[in-house]
């Protein structure tokens, strides 16, 4: 991620400086685009100059590093997910309102053609009965030291919060999350091998929402099933994009012709909607992503207490 985000920065000619933990990994990447490098992020959140703050480290330390760049007066753009707290996640936005700053997610739905088709089609099918998710992955990822880590990562319902962010840009935030996990090989470092992980939510609209992942397990390759469950219908995912099945036939959402002024990238997103102090709509789509990590948050508490928990 911090690879990527250099490259894209570089390329518009706003790259300032590159903080890292590792400095000799970090000090690579300042190299290789010929700008300054420290080990302390604090460094840079505290030097003058600077205008936005791209982060892109372990998932603990995200909203950490968010707050106090706000705290700073700094502009932040922040690789999913927003934080591994529900209270610095609400910190951070309500310093970006306070201080006028833009806040950005890096979750792609608010630019995407196929996120604003179904959104258009959701509004169309009446009230949402089922949101249904399932995964089931044979392999680690290519940094399962990171991924499949408690203390860096959270629960496979926090580092896959980019399965939960577009169901609650569509139909609302939840008032109650059940959860349960099972993990197999755990060390105790909190690393594991296999894990099952799945949960369920009540939305504030109505309607249940249901996520599974199981990762890790004895299966020839990877397979993902999606469906949502409307009162007029039933919105398909296939590997040619959506579908709308209803009691008279299925048809293929039309993708959404998005007008030129529409971003590339989420990471251009930030950089045009501090250009434009399009403070609103960033921080609209900021609280998508706080009430998505309510829910994969809340159902880590859910796991831990072994029953259900509300969520205000």
């Amino acid at each position: 991620m911090a690879n990527r985000l250099a490259d894209r920065f570089s390329k518009r000619g706003c790259l300032v400086a590159i903080a890292s933990r590792n400095r000799e990994t970090g000090k690579q990447l300042a190299e290789r685009y010929t700008t300054q490098f420290t080990d302390k992020w604090s460094d840079l959140i505290q030097a003058d100059g600077l205008d936005g703050i791209a982060i892109a480290t372990h998932n603990n330390s995200h909203g950490q590093i968010a707050v106090a760049a706000l705290k700073a007066g700094k502009h932040v753009f922040v690789e999913y997910p927003l934080s591994m707290s529900i209270e610095s996640g609400q910190r951070a936005i309500e310093l970006a309102v306070a201080r006028g700053k833009i806040l950005r997610v890096s979750h792609p739905e608010p630019i995407s053609d196929r996120h604003l088709a179904l959104k258009s089609a959701v509004s169309q099918l009446g009230q949402v009965q089922l949101s249904s998710f399932l995964r089931l992955t044979p392999g680690r990822g290519a940094r399962p030291e990171m991924l499949f880590n408690l203390p860096v990562s959270g629960i496979p319902a926090h580092f896959f919060i980019y399965h939960i962010y577009p169901t609650v840009d569509l139909f609302g935030g939840a008032k109650w999350v059940e959860a349960a996990s099972f993990y197999e090989g755990m060390s105790g470092d909190g690393q594991y091998q296999k894990f099952v992980n799945s949960l369920q939510i009540e939305f504030r609209s109505g309607g249940i929402g249901q996520w599974t992942w199981a990762g890790g397990v004895t299966i020839e390759r990877a397979e993902q099933h999606q469906r949502y469950i409307l009162t007029d219908g039933t919105l398909i995912s296939a590997d040619d994009g959506w579908h709308l099945s209803t009691s008279t036939g299925t048809k293929p959402v039309s993708l959404i012709n998005l007008t030129p002024d529409v971003a590339s990238s989420i990471e251009e997103q930030w950089l045009q909607d501090i250009t434009t102090e399009n403070m609103d709509q960033s921080i609209v789509d900021a609280q998508v992503a706080l009430e998505s990590i309510k829910i994969s948050l809340s159902a880590q508490m859910a796991i831990e207490r072994g029953h259900r928990v509300e969520i205000v």
